[in-house]
């Protein structure tokens, strides 16, 4: 049986990767680090840095949650009818394909590792208050990961919680380290979002120093945990507390982010740190996406520009009018034509997402975004109008706010649900959020709006169809490794 290893790299100069299992529950505590060779703050600091090298990697975010949040909605497909991830357009889901199917086997060997370092945090020395704020700041990071992680894997493997109150089948919880071959059966949707909640409440009580609410764009500060809450609450459905955390941070005077302005919107995409980033998953020169430099990431192929290789994915002709519904929006800056090369003749002019050209202008240097004080703005103004006691002038305030940095010239409007939700479109395409938006709300996916854009034939390959909740395949199954790995985990209805 393979185990997880934790193994300190070498003066600790880079953080530490954790070993690759076939089976989260097939663990052997015994089989790690040494306690005494984890003695200080800086050395938990270093291993935390490591989970979100994990995260980024291109079995996690650096490709499949991207695919899995584009390509399975309306707004993203490919041009052509090879490459392109085409199963997953196709939602054409087996328990044996791993081009997804990974995700689960990533998220939790985080888990597990994140439970491991919990277990040693009490018996790490902190004397000043500066040690004691760092401790502190470790101990949140690691309840803030670990739910990221579970929630990851709720709204993957599993039905929305709108669908029945949560009912339905949840991840495993991984509240601990496991002994050797100590298996645990899935819990409900709604015991699995208990948990999600219960850790990032318990986040905050750590990361409620000043040290804390500075920004750290690579990793979740106080900042991030809320607003992670606030997103978690929103799919949950629970919009009084999503409100209630996404107005805090907008309202409080100490949050350090600011919307990136009209001027700044289009060259952010191609900096790192911009000023309303709150989390990207960090990439580096010792520690790119995948090991081909990029090149096996999301980014390479929606990448349609000077260094173009493997380009295959381009938004719908459904997204481009909604875009040009405004033809002074700045996120018209993002959209590029690609015209014939000699060679490629004959060959028609298509439109592009220019969104990702990567920093030092490298297109395969994109740091994952995971969150961007525009998501807490939309997440507040839909909560506004569908909490207890709906809030219109506050759910006009964040949507508008929203609308005039992309176009100043434009007035106020009224806020509606379906206009939150086209805002989320325009400022979220490539980000992997439209399909769990649509999922979350129990719409009905709509992919029979455009035949194809000019040039392509995406749509033309398959059927155009609706998608609807009540199809087994909205979620992925699980793997028939992980299954045998741990027979107590039943699989998804369907599959």
């Amino acid at each position: 049986m393979k185990k997880y290893s934790i193994k300190l790299l070498a003066l600790l100069t880079s953080a530490i990767l954790l070993g690759s299992c076939s089976d989260f529950l097939d663990t052997d505590p015994t089989n790690r680090v040494p306690s005494n060779e984890i003695q200080t703050i800086r050395d938990l600091e270093k291993i935390v840095n490591g989970f979100y090298l994990q995260m980024k990697w291109n079995d996690y975010y650096g490709t499949p949650i991207m695919v899995l949040g584009e390509t399975r909605a309306d707004d993203f497909k490919p041009r052509r009818s090879t490459g392109g991830f085409q199963q997953i357009h196709r939602y054409d889901f087996t328990t044996t394909n791993y081009s997804y199917g990974g995700i689960w086997d990533k998220a939790y060997n985080v888990i597990m590792n994140t439970n491991f370092l919990l277990t040693l945090w009490d018996g790490i020395p902190a004397n000043t208050q500066d040690e004691i704020d760092r401790k502190n700041n470790v101990k949140g990071q690691l309840y803030t990961v670990r739910a990221f992680c579970h929630f990851d894997i709720v709204r993957l493997y599993c039905y929305p919680y709108l669908k029945d109150n949560g009912a339905s089948l949840g991840a495993v919880i991984g509240d601990k380290v496991f002994g050797l071959g100590e298996q645990k059966a899935r819990a409900t949707v709604k015991e699995t979002y208990d948990f999600v909640i219960g850790d990032l409440t318990e986040a905050l009580t750590y990361l409620s120093s000043d040290y804390s609410k500075e920004p750290s764009p690579g990793n979740f500060n106080y900042w991030g945990a809320k607003g992670l809450l606030a997103r978690v609450y929103l799919y949950k459905g629970d919009y009084d507390n999503a409100f209630k955390h996404a107005d805090e941070i907008l309202t409080d005077p100490d949050n350090p982010y600011r919307l990136n302005t009209n001027l700044e919107y289009v060259a952010a995409w191609g900096q790192q740190d911009a000023p309303e980033t709150m989390l990207e998953l960090k990439v580096t020169i010792m520690s790119n996406l995948d090991d081909n430099g990029g090149v096996d990431s999301w980014y390479y192929v929606v990448w349609h520009g000077p260094g173009f290789a493997a380009g295959n994915l381009v938004p719908t002709k459904k997204w481009f009018d909604l875009l040009d519904q405004d033809p002074d929006d700045v996120r018209h800056g993002l959209i590029e034509t690609r015209y014939p090369d000699p060679e490629e003749t004959p060959f028609t002019p298509f439109k592009w997402l220019a969104k990702f050209p990567g920093y030092d202008k490298d297109f395969k240097k994109n740091n994952p975004m995971i969150m961007r004080l525009t998501e807490i703005y939309l997440i507040a103004a839909e909560a506004a109008l569908k909490k207890s006691t709906p809030d219109q002038a506050k759910a006009n305030q964040y949507l508008n706010a929203i609308r005039l940095r992309a176009n100043p010239a434009l007035t106020n409007v009224t806020a509606t649900e379906d206009l939150v939700l086209d805002e989320r479109r325009k400022e979220f395409i490539g980000e992997g959020h439209r399909y769990f938006d649509l999922a979350r709300l129990g719409k009905t996916i709509d992919r029979t709006y455009d035949n194809s854009l000019p040039g392509t034939n995406a749509y033309k390959i398959v059927d155009p169809w609706n998608v609807s909740g009540t199809q087994h395949k909205v979620i992925l199954p699980i793997s028939n490794a992980q299954r045998l790995a741990n027979p107590l985990a039943d699989q998804n209805p369907g599959y």
